[in-house]
Parts: structure tokens; C-alpha cells; sequence
């Protein structure tokens, strides 16, 4: 390190160590927009943004807790019934995990330690062991077990206001040789896509002039796995109403709260200049706007700590087997080379503990009994309850919709253009 670098860290530092005994004297006061200034600025431009000159000197705590803008932003969070109704679309896309897993990701071939139910069938020679891909249940002609690591196991689909499943997408990053194959940011470009294709499409009412192929803020995405930053980024682009998120990614720094928190969500007008408003006379945000993220812990889902839980255990052990080098609690050991630890929430997602809770949260879609309240319940209950579909027509539909993926669907959309 250069001594102009030294200096520049103790400046740092010491000017750190100033605003901080700054901010202490101001613990026990609400910073408004002009004491946040006083302390420290927005720099020019970003200082006439409401979202960050009221959040510019907020704790990084506080930014990324929605609670309370979920209390505010979406309200029927506090009906039982709109909960199950979020479980329900959960439950499908744990089911359709499970019919397109595929945890080879260090290929079929080796001895993968914590993927034991995994095992194919024995080959001849039985060693190496080969693993299935498609974890199938009944495969024959053209329904076959697909042994290639097309991507890791997370998957992302759409619903329309009314309740109607659009579309649903995988993660494809090997298949494509790219990091950027993310299941969500596939499903927001195949939604621009069906909405081009397709002149009718019902994706929410447009904001302003226009088209619907701009204007998702009636769509909800739901997705296995918290999404990235560039995920967020182009949800928000596309003005998609909320994402419901089945399990954390502790790498990715809660970035969709952060976007939620600071973004602009001033009010979207018509062509006419008057706001346009939710079934609730509330104002919809303009775009861009970042979707609501809603956990699953919001929507009382447990496979969401489950996950969460078995993921961080899954983690703790990889680390603790790495060190005492102990092939058994590897994540894969080729035939010849170097034993794999890795502790990525990908690799995680490949073995039989994250498959068991997947395949117990699917086959719940299949028996499920709504409660008398919950089953006549048609969120988000507009004003002429139009083409709204009941909780229980949710449920019938996403049945319908697995019977139709499983057969017609691969390890993507099966969308028909």
C-alpha cells in the first residue's frame, strides 16, 4: 500500500469517526428530510428524489425491513385468505421443481455424498455411480428422464390480476454457458414477449399511453429463491406489481427491499393526466417502480424456514467436512481429481434434504382443502369482481396447470407461440 493510500484511509477514518459521533447525538431524534441533510447530503440531483432524501440517513436495518411499507403498500396481506391464496401458487411451483430437478450439476457421473436418493439405477460398470436428472415419476417415449445440468433448481412463474397463470421459467445459466440465465429475468423477457405476440393479453391495466408490453403492474412473480440484483433490476423496469420469494439468498444482500424502499414510486397518470388508480382508489406507481417483495414468512409458507434453516445447516457442514477433508460430507467427488466443498446455495439446492422439502411443499397442491372463508375469496376483489377467479378456482387452475406442464412442458416455458 502506497503512503498516499495511507493517508487517504486514516482521512477516512477520522472523517467516519466524526459523522458517526455526529449521528449518536441524533440516536434519540426522527431525522427529517432537513436534519438528513444537515448530517450528510444527497449529492446533486439525487437530492430532489423523495425516496432518498427521506431514507438517505436511515440504518441499513431500517432500509431493508418492509414491513411496514408492506403493511401500507399491500394491505390484504392481513386476510388470511389472500395468504393461502399466495400458498397455493407456492405449493405448484414447489411441485414443478420437483418435476424438473436436476441436481447433476458436477455432471451424472462421480459420487455425490448428500444426493444418495439421487442414484440412478445400476449401470454396468456400477462404478462410477450415475445420477438421475429429472427426477420423474412414471418417464416412457418422449417423457424421458433428462440427465444434463441445464441449470440450478430455481424456477420463477407469472399470475395476471385475475388470478390466471401466465408462464413459468427455470434458471438456465449452463444450458446457455452464461451467470445471467436467471429464472425471473427469463420470465419477465418472456412475459414482453407474449405480450407483443399476443394483442389481447391481459398483463393490468396500461399506465398512460403505453403498450401492455411496458405495463406489468397488475403481474405477480412467484420464485423459489430471493432475487439478484439484476433480477430486481429488471422486474422493476418492467413494473411488475410484487415478487412472493420461497426462501432467502444470503448473498444477495436483500437488494429487491433496498430497490423497494428507494425507489421512485410517484403516481402513474392516463393520457389524460388523471392518476390511475387500484381497485382501492389508491394511486399506482409510475415506472419504474420496484415490486413489492414479499417472503414467504409473510405469507406464513413453512417451507420458507425449512428451507432457509436446512440451507445454512447445509452450509456448516460442507465447511466443517472441508476441513477435516472428509469425503463424506462433500459435495461431489469426482473418480479422479479434486473433492468439491462447495457451499453455494446452488449446490445446496441439488441435494436430497432441499428435493424432501420441495416434493413435501408440492404435494401439498394436491391435498389441499380450503377453509369456508378462504375458498369464495377472490383477491384482488376490483370493484366489478370481473373475471376475478376464486381461491378455489386458483387452486383447480394450478392443478390444471401442473397436469398440463408435466406433459407438454420441459425444463422452461411451456407457453405455445
Amino acid at each position: 500500500m502506497s503512503d498516499h493510500n495511507k493517508v487517504n484511509r486514516r482521512d477516512f477514518i477520522a472523517t467516519t469517526t466524526a459523522v458517526a459521533g455526529a449521528a449518536s447525538t441524533l440516536a434519540g431524534a426522527v431525522l427529517t428530510p432537513a436534519s438528513a441533510q444537515s448530517l450528510l447530503a444527497p449529492p446533486p440531483g439525487f437530492d430532489t428524489q423523495k425516496p432518498l432524501i427521506d431514507n438517505w440517513n436511515r440504518q441499513l436495518g431500517d432500509l431493508v425491513d418492509v414491513s411496514v411499507n408492506i403493511a401500507k403498500d399491500a394491505p390484504e396481506l392481513g386476510h388470511d385468505a389472500v395468504k393461502e391464496r399466495h400458498r397455493i401458487y407456492c405449493y405448484l411451483l414447489m411441485k414443478l421443481i420437483v418435476r424438473f430437478w436436476n441436481g447433476n450439476k458436477r455432471g451424472p457421473l462421480g459420487t455425490y455424498p448428500l444426493r444418495p436418493r439421487q442414484v440412478d439405477r445400476k449401470q454396468v460398470p456400477d462404478t462410477p455411480a450415475r445420477y438421475r436428472g429429472e427426477m420423474m415419476a412414471n418417464p416412457g417415449g418422449l417423457r424421458v428422464n433428462w440427465d444434463r445440468y441445464l441449470g440450478h433448481n430455481i424456477a420463477c412463474f407469472a399470475v395476471d390480476g385475475n388470478g390466471d397463470i401466465i408462464d413459468f421459467d427455470f434458471n438456465h445459466n449452463d444450458f446457455f454457458r452464461s451467470s445471467a440465465e436467471h429464472a425471473e429475468s427469463r420470465m419477465v423477457r418472456r412475459l414482453f414477449s407474449l405480450t407483443d405476440v399476443f394483442d389481447g393479453w391481459k398483463t393490468g391495466k396500461k399506465v398512460s399511453d403505453k403498450p401492455h408490453i411496458a405495463s406489468l403492474n397488475d403481474v405477480t412473480l412467484y420464485t423459489t429463491l430471493e432475487s439478484c440484483a439484476q433480477c430486481s433490476g429488471v422486474m422493476s423496469l418492467a413494473g411488475v406489481k410484487q415478487i412472493v420469494y420461497m426462501q432467502n439468498d444470503f448473498t444477495a444482500y436483500k437488494i429487491g427491499n433496498l430497490m423497494y424502499n428507494l425507489a421512485n414510486r410517484g403516481p402513474a397518470f392516463d393520457s389524460r393526466g388523471n392518476a390511475i388508480l387500484d381497485w382501492q382508489g389508491n394511486a399506482l406507481p409510475s415506472l419504474p417502480g420496484a415490486p413489492i417483495p414479499i417472503a414467504g414468512s409473510d405469507i406464513q409458507l413453512a417451507e420458507f424456514k425449512l428451507l432457509n434453516d436446512g440451507n445454512l445447516q447445509f452450509s456448516k457442514n460442507i465447511n466443517a467436512a472441508r476441513a477435516a477433508n472428509n469425503l463424506n460430507g462433500a459435495f461431489f467427488v469426482p473418480e479422479n481429481g479434486k473433492p468439491d466443498f462447495d457451499d453455494s446455495i446452488t449446490s445446496f439446492l441439488c441435494t436430497d434434504a432441499a428435493l424432501g422439502i420441495f416434493e413435501a411443499g408440492g404435494a401439498k397442491l394436491d391435498s389441499l382443502t380450503l377453509s369456508p372463508a378462504s375458498r369464495d375469496w377472490k383477491f384482488p376483489n376490483k370493484p366489478d369482481n370481473k373475471d376475478i377467479l376464486t381461491n378455489q378456482q386458483c387452486l383447480e387452475k394450478a392443478r390444471e396447470f401442473y397436469t398440463y406442464a408435466d406433459v407438454e412442458g420441459y425444463r422452461g416455458s411451456p407457453h405455445k407461440l
